[in-house]
């Protein structure tokens, strides 16, 4: 078992970049680990050859903002899903990066 942010294949994508609105007065988020998951999608492209990814929302600020994570390995992309799925909603990131994963 190893934390999920610790994950040999995790390096690179965590934290997730976060984006938001894409007003003049909009809030950007922070980085690094801020914000609660309210929400996590499988989502599978309408374009054939593009690999699915796993879309992120997360709660901060009164703001909701998006983040992807895409991974080559689609059998890890969708543990990880079901991982953030089934035990990361309605957590921070900072608890959702210490759940732990053997996978």
């Amino acid at each position: 078992m190893v934390k999920l942010r610790d994950h040999e294949k995790m390096k690179e994508l965590w934290p997730p970049k976060f984006e938001g609105p894409h007003g003049f007065w909009d809030q950007e988020h922070p980085g690094e680990e801020w914000g609660d998951l309210i929400q996590v999608k499988w989502v599978e492209p309408n374009r054939k050859g593009e690999q699915p990814f796993v879309k992120l929302i997360v709660h901060w600020d009164n703001v909701d903002f998006r983040s992807v994570i895409c991974s080559e390995d689609t059998a890890f992309l969708k543990r990880l899903y079901l991982t953030l799925r089934e035990h990361g909603i309605g957590k921070t990131l900072e608890e959702v990066g210490n759940l732990q994963v053997d996978f």
